[in-house]
């Protein structure tokens, strides 16, 4: 019997270190994963940010519409924004890696129109195709996807923005609690408050500075201008036809009081 005793000692080790094992890969398995490591050599190159075809449409396009704003491989996530705040993760999740070509946007940053170049041969559209369709024409903001190797005229660039009013430049914000009957200017701006909290910010995973507060306030007034107006007599001077330029109005005077 004792000399099995050597034996039976090891066997229980074993079964010791191996439920010990076990137990740890468990835990091992059950423990987040945390970020991959920062490489030491950043082996990466630059490269240009358009290609030979893209260089010509943002040049026609400087040409045409140079009272605009000319974006370039903007993401649909910066002008578009989620109405329900708990299906944040669901439209990220389908928009966060698709953008346009090009954006033409006022000159308080509200996209008017959408370029994409396009390189297939008549093929039906592809997914990607079809959610910018679908997004663009829920936020009612124009689309043109044209060949590579058909690139459009200035003429055809100009017919994309609308030149008539102010009221047809861009997506119409929807009717607001101040503009029904009844309402306060507290309920209205408490409802204002309500409304951006729906927006992407409410997730940190989907943090950005454009969908703050201070953005929305400067895209809904249409203040906060991308570029120096200038004076605006010039504006209104160089404004072509069908443009209307709004001048900021004289501050009131205050009665004398004798």
């Amino acid at each position: 019997m004792q000399q099995y005793l050597p034996w039976f000692i090891a066997t229980a080790a074993l079964a010791v270190l191996a439920t010990l094992a076990v137990l740890w890969l468990l835990q091992a398995l059950r423990r987040p994963a945390g970020p991959p490591p920062l490489p030491v050599e950043w082996d990466l190159l630059p490269r240009p940010v358009f290609t030979a075809d893209e260089r010509r449409v943002y040049r026609q396009l400087r040409d045409a519409l140079p009272h605009h704003i000319v974006l370039a491989k903007l993401p649909l996530v910066r002008f578009c924004q989620p109405a329900d705040p708990k299906a944040v993760r669901y439209w990220f999740d389908m928009l966060g890696a698709n953008h346009v070509t090009f954006a033409v946007c006022s000159a308080n940053g509200r996209v008017l129109a959408a370029i994409d170049l396009s390189y297939d041969r008549g093929g039906p559209p592809g997914r990607s195709t079809r959610i910018k369709q679908a997004v663009l024409a829920a936020c009612r903001v124009r689309y043109l996807r044209c060949p590579a190797d058909h690139l459009p005229s200035i003429p055809e660039l100009q017919l994309l923005v609308p030149m008539g009013s102010n009221a047809s430049r861009g997506p119409q914000p929807a009717q607001g609690t101040s503009s029904m009957p009844g309402a306060t200017p507290g309920t209205a701006g408490l409802s204002r408050r309500r409304e951006r909290s729906t927006l992407w910010q409410d997730s940190m995973s989907f943090h950005d500075s454009f969908f703050s507060s201070g953005s929305r306030r400067e895209l809904d007034s249409g203040h906060g201008e991308l570029r120096d107006p200038g004076p605006a007599r010039a504006d209104a001077d160089l404004a072509p036809a069908g443009m209307v330029v709004d001048d900021p109005a004289p501050p009131r005077q205050q009665p004398i009081q004798h």
